[in-house]
């Protein structure tokens, strides 16, 4: 099954003008003994690698999976979301493989938001719920200032992850536990 949470960001990145691709490395993992993680990250293409921490199991994992797309991929960010990552924010920025952390249950305008400024070069400090480090490595914490009173705005597009999965070939491998957006 697909979270919510991806699908509504992965929408929200789309109608920005966002390319997104979701992989679900631990589905993939499970139905292919055989593959080669690293291989598969290896040929990712993206500016920016998002990995969801939303349970504390999940947290040696996903730290795991940061510090090999860190080696892979040196010039890219790579952030982390979810419930975890939320409440730990201030420990996981310490980590060296973690450049941002977008905080809260609905994070559709923050990544948006977080993405834009990326690729226009505006100051990070600007993107509402966001940790992140600076240039040389100082960490930065951002108000907790997006917290919607409902999430009726949101768009639940099923249909984005059809015709996205679908155009990539890569149906059993989307289904949602990390995501990777690239540049427009």
């Amino acid at each position: 099954m697909y979270p919510i949470g991806f699908t509504t960001m992965a929408t929200a990145l789309h109608e920005a003008g966002f390319r997104v691709r979701i992989i679900n490395l631990a589905s993939l993992m499970l139905n292919d003994r055989r593959l080669d993680v690293e291989k598969l990250l290896a040929r990712l293409d993206s500016a920016v690698f998002g990995i969801d921490l939303h349970w504390l199991p999940h947290v040696q994992g996903a730290l795991e999976v940061a510090k090999l797309l860190r080696r892979l991929h040196p010039d890219a960010k790579i952030l982390m979301g979810g419930f975890s990552s939320t409440y730990y924010h201030k420990e996981l920025i310490q980590y060296p493989q973690v450049d941002l952390v977008l905080r809260g249950d609905s994070t559709e305008v923050p990544v948006t938001e977080l993405m834009q400024a990326l690729e226009s070069g505006t100051p990070l400090d600007r993107v509402q719920n966001l940790t992140w480090k600076d240039g040389s490595g100082k960490a930065h914490y951002n108000d907790l200032s997006y917290v919607p009173a409902d999430l009726d705005h949101l768009d639940v597009d099923y249909g984005w992850i059809v015709r996205s999965s679908s155009s990539t070939g890569t149906w059993k491998g989307s289904s949602l536990s990390r995501i990777g957006t690239g540049t427009r």
